[in-house]
């Protein structure tokens, strides 16, 4: 395979260049470069982890739209304790040699991590000051406590990231981050605001084009279908409405990437409510699939609660959804109301509250032409704000000022 010259290195944990909301960001980011003519390698400390579906592919690879990609690790991600630990040590042990080729070269060369691994990231902050090698870091989230286990991994885990949050963070050159409440959290920490830049998120507005103008469904909502992520509200809204002699269906697409499937739990709370005839789980599937079903559906919900994660983040769906073209019912969680304007853009629901999430969608139901209009604006917000091609010039100007 021919050797690539390139003049930005991305090292990540998450999957490319595909198989999950972060493969697809980074794989729309690294597209937007080459379009504009930068040359982009892409470096993965972990193995391939996407539901069942099983890499084969080589070591060092070439994706569709011709961006090289190498795992560090194993090429799939393995679930065995011990094997993890290999996977780890391997990726470590060639990270090393990568960042040491680097500093023997003395190339111009931009590093963007996507990764919140202090394991990894130490080594790659220590090199880049040696080898006076630029960092650009990405922040999409902000992992609450909560999700750590209470044990004692749980807690040294928590620490471990936290420390990378607080300080390693600091040592990056600039950094790109999902929303004005991260932004803040940096700055707070003495990170100068010229460095940091706001982009909420990334969508190929051409891909997700609706392919389908039939309503199989009234509601879709896609994405790991975490009952904390704020399904729950939506399922209970749902309940409320047919109580009251409105059935409203729900197309739920997509599934844990890694591990345990979460639809057969989905399915009984879904049984205890009384809306299993009311609800379809599609399981984990491919982007082309999630179009497919999303196409479908006569609305899209998004229905987070207002915690420190969704204050943190900005979901990819939600790009997605407005790129469809379809009225979106959303929570007012995280920077979402700086973007949209509540019956303008967008329909606005209150957090942690499906008595709002209910009174919302009956009112959606009954005014199909404000829909419309309201969908319609809503494109057009979004298109500015999220479609890769012109978010990426505003991203590229950031990377090379000083």
């Amino acid at each position: 395979m021919k050797s690539i010259d390139p003049t930005y290195i991305l090292i990540t944990s998450t999957n490319f260049p595909e198989g999950g909301p972060g493969a697809n960001y980074l794989n729309l980011f690294c597209r937007g470069l080459k379009e504009n003519g930068e040359q982009i390698s892409v470096y993965l400390l972990k193995g391939h982890a996407f539901g069942r579906t099983i890499y084969n592919g080589p070591r060092t690879n070439i994706s569709a739209e011709g961006i090289q990609y190498t795992y560090l690790g194993f090429r799939q991600r393995p679930e065995n304790v011990l094997l993890k630990l290999a996977d780890q040590l391997l990726g470590f042990v060639r990270l090393l040699f990568l960042l040491t080729s680097l500093i023997i070269k003395r190339k111009k060369i931009t590093i963007l991590i996507y990764n919140g691994d202090i394991f990894f990231n130490t080594p790659i902050h220590l090199v880049s000051k040696l080898g006076r090698i630029k960092i650009v870091k990405f922040a999409a989230e902000i992992i609450d406590k909560s999700q750590y286990r209470k044990s004692l991994l749980g807690k040294v885990s928590r620490a471990a990231y936290m420390f990378n949050f607080k300080y390693l963070n600091r040592m990056a050159d600039k950094m790109i981050v999902f929303s004005y409440y991260l932004r803040d959290q940096f700055v707070q920490m003495g990170i100068r605001e010229s460095r940091i830049l706001v982009q909420p998120n990334l969508t190929d507005f051409k891909f997700w084009q609706s392919r389908s103008a039939a309503s199989d469904y009234t509601l879709g909502y896609s994405g790991a279908p975490y009952m904390k992520d704020g399904l729950s509200d939506l399922l209970l809204s749902i309940k409320a409405l047919r109580d009251r002699g409105v059935d409203v269906t729900l197309l739920v697409v997509g599934d844990a990437t890694f591990g345990r499937s979460l639809v057969p739990d989905l399915r009984a709370e879904c049984d205890r409510l009384g809306i299993s005839d009311l609800t379809t789980f599609t399981g984990l599937v491919t982007s082309d699939e999630v179009l497919s079903y999303l196409s479908r559906c006569r609305i899209l919900a998004i229905t987070r609660p207002d915690t420190i994660q969704t204050r943190a983040g900005f979901p990819t769906k939600l790009g997605e959804y407005f790129a469809l073209g379809k009225p979106v019912l959303a929570t007012r969680f995280g920077d979402i109301e700086k973007y949209f304007k509540d019956n303008h853009d967008v329909i606005l629901a209150e957090c942690g509250s499906s008595e709002s999430i209910s009174a919302k969608l009956g009112w959606m139901l009954q005014n199909d032409e404000k829909l419309g209009e309201i969908a319609q604006n809503g494109y057009r917000t979004a298109i500015q704000l999220l479609e890769y091609k012109n978010s990426m010039k505003r991203i590229l100007e950031f990377l090379s000022g000083s």
